[in-house]
């Protein structure tokens, strides 16, 4: 038997530019996070197509397995979370047909245009009351009925990136409500995925999974990796497998608080009991995601540190290196250059060159354009700081809440700059969270699947 209050979880927190492992070892009421690896995660190049790594990522995952059986730990249970709405297709045989495609395609271009053309953007978005955006799963698999029909047809089962890795893990397929909701395939008012929006699009219904909530034992390992890694069946938990889900629900924010997570995409948003009036929401500029509770959380994405992170790229390969903590000090330095991005600005959607999208941008604008990496990095953060100050007043007129606190979890809690930035903008106090707010809302929701199997029961034992 195994006391809830000294277990230990699992955590896969997977990000669009890198994944990792921890442990939480529970003591009391609190965790202690333990990271036991760490990769770096980016889509690769193939053909016509940008692709992420899966099979890699699984491998790693095996070999964190493999680690946690040697050293003896007695997991209690295994969770993932990641970003949302992309996925990978199964035929009957349960094999991959293809790997999942990265929402950056280019293949999804034009595509919200398309769509909001054929239903018009009102019908659609008091139907899915998600942002309208091209990357959504609902317009790559629009794209996937006109450009790779043969691999769709062939498709029996829809998984998101969590889902397929827990498929592999366990062989069970299900989503979660907290994935379904950012899809733009599923109806909150219905509590199911809209049947009817699909076939006007002639997609194939068949192929969506369950959707299940929160605090869920999905299956337990299965026997095949029991023999290749040494662990027994430990349970793998759903339930909170949006990252943005996990990092909300770890920031346990009280009234007249937003939240924003902020990381390789900033997602700014307040948490709500239930949907507005959809008139009175812009699709363009906001949406609804799920909580694992079911309750909702209104948002509006920027596309955050991934801006830098191409610039920082771009710098590599010409031979300067800079950490993040060195560039935001010479942006500080910096406080003389004014200029600063619009991150919504369509050229840094899909750029070659970010160094180069950002001097378009600069001249399209007349503004000077940055020449040192410092003040790349002031334009952006001033930039987004701006974008967050903006946002927040529409969350204000919208909720009708003052709205006098930010909680920041994620990378950017320890971003002083940008911070500085938001509240002078903003005219909010902002309060660094959790650095690890998604990895520790991950862990919470596996908690809560372990107590209601142990309510279940009357008692929890693992490796039976």
């Amino acid at each position: 038997m195994t006391d809830l209050n000294s277990a230990t979880c699992l955590a896969f927190d997977l990000g669009a530019s890198s994944w990792r492992a921890a442990l939480a070892h529970r003591q009391g009421a609190s965790f202690r996070l333990e990271e036991i690896y760490r990769e770096e995660n980016s889509p690769i190049q193939r053909g016509n197509g940008l692709f992420w790594d899966i099979d890699r990522i699984f491998e790693g995952m095996k070999k964190v397995l493999c680690d946690v059986a040697r050293r003896r730990v007695a997991v209690a249970s295994i969770g993932i979370d990641s970003w949302s709405v992309d996925y990978g297709l199964l035929n009957e045989a349960g094999v991959l047909l293809e790997p999942p495609r990265c929402y950056r395609d280019l293949r999804t271009q034009g595509m919200i245009q398309e769509l909001t053309a054929r239903i018009g953007l009102e019908t659609l978005f008091s139907r899915t009351t998600v942002l309208a955006e091209d990357l959504t799963t609902l317009c790559q698999l629009l794209a996937a009925r006109t450009q790779t029909p043969a691999i769709l047809e062939r498709a029996a089962r829809l998984l998101f990136i969590p889902d397929l890795l827990r498929y592999w893990l366990c062989g069970e397929c299900a989503t979660d409500f907290t994935l379904a909701t950012t899809s733009q395939m599923y109806n909150l008012k219905l509590a199911a995925w809209d049947e009817e929006l699909l076939a006007w699009l002639d997609l194939p219904v068949r192929i969506l999974p369950k959707v299940l909530g929160a605090g869920t034992i999905i299956g337990r390992l299965n026997p095949q990796l029991q023999r290749e890694t040494g662990l027994g069946p430990v349970p793998i938990t759903t339930g909170a497998s949006h990252d943005t889900a996990a990092a909300f629900l770890a920031a346990a924010a009280g009234d007249d608080t937003a939240i924003l997570s902020s990381g390789t995409w900033s997602i700014l948003g307040v948490n709500l009991p239930h949907t507005l009036p959809s008139a009175a929401i812009d699709p363009l500029r906001f949406g609804y995601e799920g909580n694992p509770d079911g309750s909702v959380r209104l948002v509006h994405n920027v596309p955050g540190m991934w801006l830098l992170d191409g610039c920082r790229a771009e710098w590599k390969r010409k031979g300067i290196e800079r950490s993040y903590e060195e560039l935001i000090e010479e942006a500080r330095q910096c406080c003389g250059f004014a200029s600063r991005i619009n991150p919504h600005w369509t050229g840094f959607v899909y750029p070659e060159s970010m160094l180069e999208a950002i001097g378009s941008y600069m001249r399209e604008t007349a503004q000077p354009e940055p020449r040192s990496p410092g003040e790349f990095t002031r334009a952006i953060l001033s930039g987004l700081a701006e974008s967050y100050a903006r946002a927040l007043d529409e969350l204000r007129a919208l909720t009708r809440q003052k709205l006098g606190r930010l909680i920041v979890v994620g990378g950017g809690a320890r971003n002083k700059l940008l911070n500085e930035l938001t509240a002078s903008q903003a005219n909010v106090v902002v309060s660094p969270g959790c650095i690890e707010a998604t990895i520790l809302g991950n862990v919470q929701n596996q908690v809560l699947a372990l107590e209601a199997l142990r309510n279940a029961r009357g008692g929890l034992c693992f490796g039976e």
